[in-house]
């Protein structure tokens, strides 16, 4: 039964207006804030034109999308008992679960690849050099639409960017399989590699989900060490020099991707408390107390709770 509702709840998402993810950014798009300076000059000083960056610094959040899912679901629910399709009690949750689920994530999918909003940043990485003694630049995104196509934010990352080597952390429940799939043969196509969540030999990139299911101390320290190893898997790709720059991102470049980088920035490049808080304060959309946006006060705490010596050795 649960197989059955689930194709009729996927097949009535895919029809409906709010659940096509589309690859194609919207036509008419606000004005974007520019790329702050030292992020421009970081580019520059590895001779990176930052003109030829063609991803935005975008980043939204709503915070009406779940509530909009359940009304959605309800009403899915509503037009099934109109139609005459009776669902016993158990099996009404479970529909009503599985399509609050599936409406919300295409919501957001849509939201990011439909508003084109790529929440670009740019992090000079002190120290990491390229097999041929370059300085190297971290690039960190969210998805963005159609990677790989000529004037893409992803092309532009690659081709005047220099990427040659991109992590995604993003394995959850939007239907992101197609971008991905772009991303790696643009990287493969200039003879780049590109590891994902999804790949099998990736299972210590399950580390959020285990910190939110419970933050014990044990969870923790075990958190830091794959967070360790993630870093391990984006600064030293398959354990030698970056033959390039970084690109690193997560579904919205916001939580799992904002931890990374502010570890980073924290335990390589030594910024400060109150410089690693405000990049990942912008890059949630965080607007002031009251308008907090994406916030986690959580998240932060983990970034400046993490054991740098966790990244000393090989």
């Amino acid at each position: 039964m649960r197989r059955c509702l689930f194709a009729v709840l996927v097949s009535w998402s895919l029809a409906s207006g709010c659940g096509a993810a589309r690859t194609a950014p919207a036509a008419a798009l606000p004005s974007r804030p520019a790329l702050p300076a030292a992020e421009a000059s970081a580019l520059q000083a590895v001779g990176v034109d930052p003109a030829s960056i063609r991803c935005n610094t975008s980043v939204v959040w709503s915070s009406t999308l779940r509530a909009d899912a359940k009304d959605a679901a309800a009403e899915l629910l509503a037009s099934f008992a109109a139609s005459g399709i009776v669902l016993e009690a158990s099996q009404a949750e479970t529909a009503r679960k599985i399509a609050t689920d599936l409406v919300f994530w295409r919501m957001v999918l849509t939201g990011l690849i439909d508003g084109d909003h790529n929440n670009l940043g740019v992090v000079a990485l002190h120290g990491v050099r390229t097999a041929d003694g370059r300085p190297v630049v971290l690039y960190r995104t969210g998805f963005t639409p159609q990677p790989g196509a000529p004037g893409s934010c992803l092309e532009s990352l690659v081709q005047g960017g220099g990427v040659r080597h991109a992590v995604n952390l993003y394995a959850g429940p939007m239907p992101t399989q197609a971008l991905e799939a772009a991303e790696r043969h643009a990287l493969q196509s200039v003879g780049g590699t590109y590891l994902s969540a999804r790949d099998p030999q990736a299972t210590q990139m399950q580390w959020r989900e285990d910190l939110r299911a419970t933050d014990s101390p044990e969870t923790r320290r075990k958190a830091m060490e794959a967070v360790a190893q993630t870093v391990r898997d984006l600064l030293h790709p398959g354990g030698a020099a970056p033959q390039g720059n970084l690109l690193v991102h997560c579904g919205g470049g916001m939580h799992r991707t904002g931890m990374v980088v502010g570890i980073l920035e924290r335990c390589v490049n030594g910024a400060s408390r109150e410089a690693v808080a405000e990049a990942f304060r912008r890059h949630v959309a965080w607007h002031s107390s009251e308008d907090p946006g994406g916030f986690e006060p959580a998240n932060l705490d983990f970034i400046e709770s993490f054991d740098c010596r966790l990244l000393q050795g090989p």
